[in-house]
């Protein structure tokens, strides 16, 4: 009688066991998904960063997300992740900068001496609004990951009318 309770005390141990590996493999794949996706995101960031911050971005936005962009996530000198900025980054809005009666710091770059000291005018500056999309692979696991952001510009207004058009 002793032997057949310490059976099924062993057999309920083993059951124990077994599903306490299970809940703990499922868990550590969820983990290992959950940082996946983080750093498709952060290889998405850092290529949208690198274009915003190219000179020619507002002037010639499809040559800027054509380049190839490879991101080295952990740092071996390898590639992780191959982003794409598909579809080209596009200008949403285009509204003209008008220059109040006391202009802002912000502004004087946007001053020609024929709209100094006239109150409401136009400047020689645009706000523009634009959506980056980027998109990444995983090299390893295939895995894709797209992130879009908006920013809001000022530019020249002869570049807002040659971008957003």
């Amino acid at each position: 009688m002793t032997l057949l309770v310490a059976m099924i005390i062993l057999v309920m141990i083993t059951l124990l066991a077994v599903s306490a590996y299970r809940v703990s493999n499922t868990n550590l794949k969820t983990v290992n998904s959950m940082q996946g996706r983080q750093e498709g995101q952060a290889a998405a960031q850092a290529v949208i960063e690198q274009i915003l911050s190219s000179l020619q971005f507002t002037r010639a936005p499809a040559g800027v997300a054509a380049a190839h962009w490879g991101i080295d996530i952990n740092g071996d000198g390898t590639e992780d992740f191959d982003v794409k900025a598909t579809p080209q980054p596009r200008c949403v809005r285009i509204s003209p900068v008008v220059i109040g009666a006391t202009p802002q710091p912000a502004d004087y770059p946007c001053i020609g001496s024929a709209v100094l000291g006239k109150a409401h005018l136009s400047s020689y500056c645009a706000d523009t609004i634009w959506e980056v999309t980027a998109t990444t692979t995983d090299k390893l696991t295939a895995a894709k990951t797209t992130l879009k952001q908006g920013v809001a510009v000022r530019v020249g207004v002869d570049d807002a009318s040659s971008s957003c058009s």
